[in-house]
């Protein structure tokens, strides 16, 4: 072979690598596929922009210092970046005027034609789709690309856009106990916002509470297991344990996407403790046995800290079972027989409040909704966990 033909050779080789690296490039300035985050935006060509005008657009990013919007286009999937001004409308669905700080990411825009000065004449929400806030009550099926919001099935679209503030992230990193708005149009999910995030609590030194339960704030209750790691929404907590006569409370601040350690040896060095705890009725045919021991009602009884067995008993009813797990130095539980059924339970309950709750009355205080719970439970000798 002579030198001529190597060198066409080589030459032809060479196109063929840079043809396809430039295909790649072109696939990366596109949406990435499910699952995956989302790039960063790689044009913002006049023609491109001209292009997306009517389209629906996903909100990435409303930069306030540069004045610049970058959305992804849900017909071109293109990333794109435009410019806005004192001049630009913000408008929502219904056209009426807004404020800028409700075109947060995953927000579902169209936009208008670029005035004189480059910028966008208007950014507007689109009334061609739905917007579900503070969603609490899903689940994802990756496989499927689906989503069950409460009783109803959408379809996840191929490139979902996924927002935890300003960032955008994968749908694999959505946690069961994260808070969403979700954006979709008809039965279809175009994006996903993460409203309110997770993040762990890792306990250690647990062998004196394994077994038992462990209170964070006032609604999520979950058994002590060995180094028992849980996902728990972002905020702050008080994180109340107790077993065997010791218990106590300590403070969790709990950021996305970390983990918050605690620490149990402190806690089971606090010593014995107990509640001031009674049982309230009115009616002279009711029977209360504390861990197998009959107890007097409307009497405070001094109840060690931990878990203890609950059964009442009443003419023409089953009798009732409850596991109570007592971590509070005192509470009351009303046992009201004026609306009672025949019935047969066992679960569990808490005591960490110290409030009197009535029957078949409405609690709006949440850190009271759990003993509010157990209170309506034995009040009427029924419920099912």
């Amino acid at each position: 072979m002579n030198i001529k033909s190597k060198f066409n050779k080589y030459a032809y080789v060479c196109l063929i690598f840079a043809v396809v690296m430039l295909c790649l490039s072109g696939c990366d300035s596109k949406q990435p596929h499910f699952g995956k985050s989302n790039p960063l935006p790689t044009s913002n060509s006049s023609s491109e922009e001209s292009e997306t005008t009517g389209n629906i657009c996903i909100i990435q990013e409303l930069n306030m210092i540069e004045e610049t919007v970058t959305v992804y286009d849900t017909v071109s999937t293109r990333v794109l970046r435009y410019k806005y001004s004192l001049a630009t409308r913000f408008l929502d669905k219904y056209g009426d005027e807004s404020s800028a700080l409700n075109f947060t990411p995953g927000t579902a825009v169209v936009l208008g034609d670029k005035l004189k000065s480059n910028s966008l004449s208007k950014i507007q929400m689109s009334d061609k789709t739905w917007t579900q806030k503070g969603v609490t009550n899903y689940s994802i099926d990756y496989d499927k690309k689906k989503m069950n919001i409460g009783s109803g099935t959408y379809q996840l679209s191929e490139n979902v856009c996924v927002y935890a503030g300003n960032e955008t992230i994968s749908i694999l990193s959505i946690g069961d106990s994260d808070t969403l708005t979700v954006v979709g149009k008809d039965k279809t999910i175009l994006s996903i916002a993460v409203t309110t995030g997770h993040g762990y609590i890792q306990f250690v030194n647990t062998d004196g509470f394994e077994g038992s339960m462990v209170q964070i704030g006032s609604k999520i209750f979950t058994k002590v297991t060995k180094d028992l790691l849980t996902e728990v929404p972002e905020g702050s907590y008080d994180v109340t344990v107790a077993n065997d006569g010791v218990g106590g409370t300590v403070k969790a601040d709990v950021k996305r996407g970390e983990i918050t350690v605690i620490d149990l040896s402190g806690v089971q060095k606090a010593g014995p403790k107990s509640c001031k705890l009674t049982f309230v009725s009115s009616q002279p045919d009711v029977t209360v046995y504390l861990d197998g021991n009959q107890v007097n009602v409307n009497q405070e009884l001094d109840v060690g800290y931990g878990r203890h067995t609950v059964t009442v008993k009443a003419a023409g009813y089953s009798d009732w079972n409850r596991t109570l797990y007592v971590n509070s130095p005192s509470a009351k539980i009303e046992i009201d027989m004026s609306n009672t059924s025949n019935s047969n339970s066992t679960s569990t309950a808490n005591t960490s409040q110290n409030k009197t709750n009535s029957t078949n009355t409405t609690n709006s205080t949440a850190e009271v909704d759990y003993l509010s719970t157990i209170s309506n439970m034995i009040s009427t000798l029924a419920g099912n966990d």
